[in-house]
């Protein structure tokens, strides 16, 4: 074991071909698959689970002529679950379609933005000498970065957007040599 070490660290045996920067190689940033499966399967369950409290809630209040206060609040409340899990159904769709279509193509010649663009997905490009900032705050129930253009153009996303947007904000600001500035 100890000559096999003395082997690899011996002079000569190093690395023979270029190591390649972080700066030139491209970079493709998007979402996790497995999280943007997982939000669409809890939008299929928040469906499922959505009718099938309607579902109880029309056996609840039908027939009519069984009728009383407490079946019509029992058929009122269920109802209102159904609801309310069918809105979290179409918030938790849009979620996954937003995060299944953005992502951030870094390159040596600059940042390659596809954003919130299901259809006809438009591509918006920095070069990486055209950014003059990259900013960030925290606005309610989200965090949002602003890459401000020399042409006073700007590109912003969310964390709707992105699971972890400060790390596709830093790599951005790194590669175009500027700091992470918040505010």
């Amino acid at each position: 074991m100890y000559e096999a070490q003395e082997q690899i660290l011996a002079p000569g045996t190093g690395v023979s071909r270029q190591v390649h920067l972080l700066g030139e190689c491209p970079t493709v940033l998007r979402n996790n698959r497995v999280l943007i499966f997982l939000t669409f399967l809890g939008s299929v369950a928040s469906l499922i689970i959505s009718l099938s409290m309607l579902f109880v809630a029309l056996t609840t209040v039908f027939p009519l002529s069984a009728m009383n206060l407490d079946r019509f609040a029992q058929g009122a409340l269920w109802v209102l679950g159904a609801w309310l899990m069918a809105m979290s159904q179409v918030f938790l769709w849009r979620q996954g379609n937003l995060m299944a279509h953005s992502s951030v193509l870094l390159d040596s010649y600059g940042a390659h933005f596809k954003l919130d663009n299901v259809n006809d997905a438009e591509e918006v490009f920095m070069p990486w000498n055209g950014i003059a900032a990259v900013h960030y705050k925290r606005i309610p129930n989200a965090h949002k970065f602003t890459i401000l253009g020399a042409d006073t153009s700007t590109v912003t996303f969310t964390s709707h957007a992105f699971y972890r947007p400060k790390r596709v904000a830093q790599l951005i600001a790194e590669r175009a040599g500027l700091p992470l500035v918040r505010g």
